[in-house]
């Protein structure tokens, strides 16, 4: 009887470590700095963690599609990490979003901004503006722990492997993205030009709306908003 008993502990006992051999814990993600025992490290005062759940991959992002996303943390005044909502309950991993359009001044960053010409027509010399602290405090305030809707252009990723997209506050109507009215109110986009929190940039192919925004500049700069204002 403890013969039988031994030799059933050890079929047990090799089952077991078969199945750990076959199943490997989730593998980090390459980094160049020091990870904990749980896979993460402390950066800026943030914790966050470099682990890959096991079986979760990324989403394969289309162009030209809106995606429902959560706001996880706000990197900075033009870039955020979301994660995807799916009403079935599928999950992919979070990814670095990239709003389209814009650019905001990095954190910590000093920017040198040409501020609009005279009524001659003569610009001024150009003045040092750090905003990008700002811009950032604005997009935190405003996305953070948020739920918002991407809509993608003609490229989804660039070359970094970041989602370039239009954020819109709430679920745009198929009229919502042809409709000026609705872009000023609803897409954080043209809020953060509107505001002066952002200057355009046209990352071509993905440029629907170059010529909206570049009206939207303007208007922040000649009521001198945001980082337009030289007085700031």
């Amino acid at each position: 009887m403890r013969l039988t008993m031994l030799y059933l502990y050890i079929i047990i006992l090799v089952i077991i470590l078969w199945i750990i051999s076959n199943n490997p814990p989730p593998s980090a993600y390459a980094h160049s700095g020091k990870l904990d025992a749980n896979g993460g490290h402390y950066q800026h005062g943030v914790y966050h963690t470099h682990i890959k759940p096991s079986g979760i991959t990324n989403l394969e992002v289309r162009r030209d599609t809106i995606y429902k996303a959560h706001i996880d943390r706000v990197v900075d005044g033009d870039t955020v990490i979301i994660t995807f909502l799916f009403d079935n309950g599928s999950v992919y991993l979070p990814e670095r979003c990239r709003f389209l359009g814009l650019d905001t001044p990095e954190k910590g960053r000093v920017r040198y901004i040409s501020v609009i010409p005279d009524e001659d027509g003569n610009y001024a010399p150009d003045f040092i503006e750090d905003y990008g602290d700002t811009a950032a405090a604005f997009t935190k305030r405003e996305l953070l722990n948020k739920t918002v809707w991407l809509q993608t252009d003609t490229e989804p990723k660039d070359k970094y492997g970041r989602v370039l997209a239009y954020v819109w506050l709430s679920e745009p109507y198929i009229a919502d993205l042809t409709d000026e009215t609705a872009i000023r109110e609803k897409m954080f986009n043209a809020i953060l030009l509107l505001g002066g929190h952002a200057r355009t940039l046209d990352l071509a192919p993905s440029n629907r709306y170059a010529s909206i925004f570049a009206t939207m500049e303007y208007e922040a700069k000649t009521a001198n908003l945001g980082l337009w204002n030289n007085q700031n």
